[in-house]
């Protein structure tokens, strides 16, 4: 099985152009936590990651979340302003650089890169690195499970 049998091709996007706060109305009305980034071409240009618009707009937050773990009352915890001067801020200032899959590679080269990159979403391209769809771990997870079962039961 290929990436292009089980990535998602309905993909939000926003275009090199975009600001932060355009970003953030996609992840917010979509639900999603990868952004690629594309030119006109739908070429990829960059990747925008939940986490990475989180660090950009609330640092102490994010700082907490990754130092502490024994806090049960989040509420009473103060997390200071917004950084609401960085909604215009220009994309290209923080999105990651562009990474991919290519439609015809492995659930496998899938699973490793996802892994190696520590990335939950990869966005997939075809032969002219044009942006097809988007693939994520527990797709291809769930995938590697199913056809241990399958194979298992045989």
């Amino acid at each position: 099985m290929q990436v292009s049998d089980c990535m998602r091709t309905q993909v939000f996007t926003v275009e090199t152009g975009a600001t932060l706060v355009e970003a953030m109305h996609i992840m917010g009305s979509r639900m999603v936590g990868t952004v690629p980034v594309i030119d006109r071409n739908r070429h990829l240009a960059g990747v925008l990651v939940l986490d990475d618009l989180l660090t950009q707009l609330m640092p102490k937050f994010v700082q907490v979340l990754r130092s502490t773990d024994f806090i049960h009352d989040y509420g009473k915890f103060e997390m200071g302003p917004y950084a609401t001067n960085l909604l215009d801020k220009p994309l290209s200032e923080i999105m990651r650089p562009p990474y991919y899959l290519e439609e015809s590679s492995s659930l496998m080269q899938a699973m490793v890169f996802m892994h190696n990159h520590q990335v939950a979403d990869v966005p997939v391209v075809n032969a002219a690195k044009e942006l097809i769809g988007i693939v994520s771990r527990v797709r291809v997870g769930s995938l590697f499970l199913v056809d241990w079962l399958d194979k298992k039961s045989e």
